[in-house]
Parts: C-alpha cells; sequence; structure tokens
C-alpha cells in the first residue's frame, strides 16, 4: 500500500477538513482536541506556527496523518495529535506517519525537541477513541522515550479541564540537546512547558500545585529519559 504525506497547504480545503472530521474527531476526546473551527484558523495563521500533515492513500483516500504545533521561543515541536482512521490502525500506517512528518518538521525548523503527549494506560482506558497501552507500544517501538517530568495537557479549551496522568515524550532528540546516554538539556523542555501553559491557560501559575511540580522538575541543567519498555513514572 502506497502511502502519500503531504502538507495540507498542498491540498484543497474540503481534504483539511475532511481529515479533521474523520481521523481528528474520531480519535480524541473532546477534552483534547481543539474545536472544528479554531483548527482550521489556526492552520490558516500567517506565523505558521501550527501545521498538519495528511496521509492519503493510493486512490486519495484520508488515511491519518498528523498536527505539529512549533514552539520557536525554546524550538520544541509539539506533536499535538497523530492518529490513524478508524479501520486503518494497526497496518504500518501510523509508523509510516510518525517517521514523514518527524523528518519533514527537522528539515522545516531544525528543532532542538519534537515531542508528544501520551496517556499513561495505568490512568487511562480505552473509551473508544484506543487503548492507551498499544499506543504506548506504539511509540515505545518507534523509539521514543519519556521525559522524566509529572505532564499533564493544560486546559486547551476556555471552560475545559486539564487532562491529567500523561507522559511527555521525545520523537527526535537534536544532538545538541542531548546529555550523556540518558539525559537532554532542561532549558527547551522548560522553556516548552512555560509557552505550552501560557498559550492554552493564559498565565503560567507557580502557586498552582501541579504547575509548581512540572516546573521543578526541569529546574536543572538535564532532565532524564525513561524507556516506557520497562519503566513508568510514579503517579
Amino acid at each position: 500500500m502506497g502511502l502519500d504525506v503531504r502538507d495540507s497547504k498542498d491540498l484543497p480545503a474540503s481534504k483539511t477538513e475532511e481529515f479533521y472530521d474523520t481521523v481528528l474527531a474520531p480519535s480524541f476526546v473532546d477534552s483534547e482536541l481543539i474545536p472544528r473551527a479554531e483548527f482550521l484558523a489556526d492552520l490558516n495563521d500567517p506565523r505558521g506556527e501550527t501545521v498538519a500533515s495528511v496521509a492519503l492513500g493510493d486512490a486519495g483516500e484520508i488515511l491519518g496523518g498528523a498536527v505539529g504545533q512549533w514552539f520557536p521561543q525554546c524550538r520544541v515541536m509539539l506533536t499535538a495529535y497523530l492518529a490513524t482512521r478508524p479501520g486503518r490502525r494497526g497496518g504500518g500506517v501510523g509508523g509510516k506517519i510518525l517517521r514523514a512528518v518527524a523528518a519533514d518538521w527537522q528539515r522545516r525548523v531544525d528543532p532542538l525537541l519534537i515531542v508528544g503527549e501520551v496517556e499513561d494506560p495505568r490512568h487511562h482506558t480505552d473509551i473508544g477513541f484506543g487503548d492507551p497501552e498499544r499506543r504506548l507500544k506504539f511509540y515505545a517501538a518507534a523509539g521514543a522515550k519519556i521525559i522524566r517530568v509529572p505532564y499533564f495537557q493544560p486546559a486547551i479549551h476556555a471552560d475545559g479541564d486539564r487532562v491529567p496522568h500523561l507522559y511527555l515524550m521525545t520523537f527526535a532528540v537534536a544532538d545538541e540537546c542531548r546529555r550523556g546516554d540518558h539525559g537532554i538539556d532542561a532549558a527547551p523542555v522548560r522553556g516548552f512547558l512555560a509557552a505550552n501553559l501560557a498559550a492554552n491557560e493564559g498565565s503560567v501559575d507557580p502557586d498552582d500545585p501541579a504547575t509548581a511540580a512540572l516546573l521543578d522538575a526541569v529546574s536543572g541543567p538535564t532532565v532524564e529519559l525513561l524507556d516506557p519498555k520497562t519503566t513508568r513514572i510514579d503517579p
């Protein structure tokens, strides 16, 4: 099966809308997914900090895709969403998409880190949007590592809640960011955490216990990377 991973800007607007409706909406709960109108507006923002790649099959059908959010101040690309169309999971499409977008983003913006948010399967179960245990195994097989921080997804809706018990994982690490065999420079991680909170919640509250614990974990010069195949972070 062929797979053509293309930037959404190179596709008709109807294909990007179809990607949201047939891939993103069925793959993420409302608390984790930005509204459709906001997603489309972000892609049309002239600053270009949100990018989407859509994976097409041989007949032009949408099989999956990924959405990235670029944080230029710390040179971190967040893989906001990566998903395969329901009914096409488990056939290797997700791995091909991840490799394609990581290579594309590295060419485009030269990030220090490409990171993603992944559910901790000890606290999340399959409620119709995919099995968290299988998802973690998928990323582990792709070589992703867990950044040792008590991560949560900031509230992405004005009246929404944070999503706790997530792993922040690395999908790619630039050589200049590596510190030994099992560590990375904490500075870009620290910058990303603060910028992501501010972008979604409007500010960074150091008196909030969860925020304080998150920032404390990256207060030193380095932060540890853990192998998801053998190590989990204590809840």
